[in-house]
């Protein structure tokens, strides 16, 4: 049996195979198929808003989700839960097969919603449990790469075939499959059996760093702040799944170029996710401003142009940033979290605010159109870049809050800043 280091000792590889596999997943609903919302508009006559709830109601049905999974997923019932939500993921994803209007279609991924909303919170949840130190990081990172790369698939996928049945568009969620069949190896009972623990615990392990875990008040701030950041960028950089189809229809391009620019945004989120360590190194204590102003210029640059060579460039860029930015909060969390014990519940809360930030995107964006009565074909991209041109201000200005420092050396943050941190929030007269 091959095993990979866990920070503690080691696991079985194919322990972290099947948990990895159940970010296969998350990102599916409603994302995978936004290359086709241009097309289902045409096929069904629906109204732009009536073709995004496809992809915004699959994501709304999920946060609720989540929020109750994140408590019920527990040591206990981890596998039961995720069984439960893998199937009905499937089921959702096999319905879609004989649906025939767009009513359906919604119904059926929001079905799909609920499924992926019971195993997003273990997705996270169970390498903040088996991983620790260094090992976390990295395979946090691997969490998000094989995420994205997932979506780049099933929108290079959904762009090619929509053009000869878009019927057969829908088989992106049959994924479940796949975490379903590793399912044994990800269970308590195996990983207990199968793992190695160091002769002495290492030093990087949770519990001889539990002085690392915020507490208390400090503790719910930047969990809150974490939650915002989250939603809010998320909110942003989602405009290249919701709008790049309108947009570059507007501009007579084909359903194969727009899958190009979302797969081109969801590579380099890919990509940054599994070499995070890395860029935190090469780029130092700033990455997370640096992050902020890539995706801020990405889609400005996206929303004044018109030229599908330069969609794909900002796409990268964009997808850079964010790319860099998601694993880095999905490892603060674990820290943010009182206790180890936490860590899911504490996940559920935080990846929920990715759910949030998509929901958002057409009711937000469609009442800004209006306010400022624009016709603009990129409003959104433009709107979207200046959110995100905000959320850099925010995060100078409160450079040295343990959400937006980053220390490129560890992963973790000090126990001095812990200390430090802990007095200031306990301080009513500080905000």
């Amino acid at each position: 049996m091959k095993y990979v280091t866990s920070g503690s000792g080691k696991m079985p590889l194919i322990s972290l195979l099947a948990i990895l596999s159940v970010s296969l997943t998350i990102n599916l609903p409603g994302l995978a198929v936004s290359p086709m919302l241009s097309e289902l508009h045409h096929i069904f006559h629906s109204s732009e808003l009536e073709s995004q709830l496809l992809t915004s109601l699959p994501n709304l049905c999920m946060i609720p989700v989540i929020l109750i999974a994140g408590r019920l997923a527990t040591a206990r019932h981890q596998t039961g839960v995720l069984l439960i939500g893998l199937s009905i993921f499937l089921l959702g994803g096999v319905g879609c097969f004989m649906a025939e209007n767009i009513g359906t279609l919604i119904l059926l991924g929001c079905l799909v919603g609920i499924g992926c909303g019971m195993v997003v919170p273990v997705a996270a949840g169970a390498i903040s449990e088996w991983f620790v130190g260094k090992s976390r990081q990295q395979d946090l990172g691997w969490k998000s790469t094989v995420s994205n790369s997932m979506v780049i698939i099933a929108n290079l996928y959904v762009g090619w075939v929509v053009a000869r049945s878009w019927h057969a568009a829908f088989a992106v969620y049959l994924m479940p499959v796949i975490p379903l069949a590793l399912l044994p190896m990800m269970t308590q009972r195996y990983v207990k059996a199968h793992r190695k623990q160091g002769a002495q615990a290492s030093a990087s392990t949770d519990e001889n760093f539990g002085a690392l875990h915020f507490s208390g008040r400090a503790s719910g701030l930047m969990l809150a702040r974490l939650i915002l950041l989250y939603a809010v960028l998320t909110y942003c950089t989602t405009s290249i799944s919701y709008y790049s189809p309108f947009l570059m229809d507007s501009y007579g391009m084909s359903t194969t170029e727009v899958g190009i620019v979302t797969a081109a945004y969801y590579l380099m989120c890919a990509v940054a996710g599994a070499f995070v360590g890395r860029l935190k190194r090469l780029i130092g204590p700033a990455v997370m401003f640096i992050s902020l102003a890539m995706c801020a210029t990405g889609l400005l640059v996206i929303g004044l142009t018109a030229n599908c060579g330069i969609y794909i460039a900002a796409s990268l860029l964009t997808g850079l940033g964010y790319g860099i930015i998601q694993p880095i909060i999905y490892n603060k969390t674990t820290y943010v979290a009182p206790t180890r014990q936490l860590g899911t519940r504490y996940f559920g809360y935080v990846l929920s605010a990715n759910y949030v930030g998509i929901t958002l995107v057409p009711y937000i964006d469609s009442f800004f159109r209006r306010l400022f009565h624009s016709d603009s074909p990129g409003f959104e991209f433009v709107f979207s870049g200046v959110v995100a041109a905000v959320l850099l201000i925010w995060a100078l200005l409160e450079h040295n809050n343990y959400v937006f420092a980053v220390n490129p050396a560890s992963a973790a943050p000090s126990p001095s800043e812990v200390h430090r941190r802990s007095l200031r929030e306990s301080s009513p007269a500080i905000s």
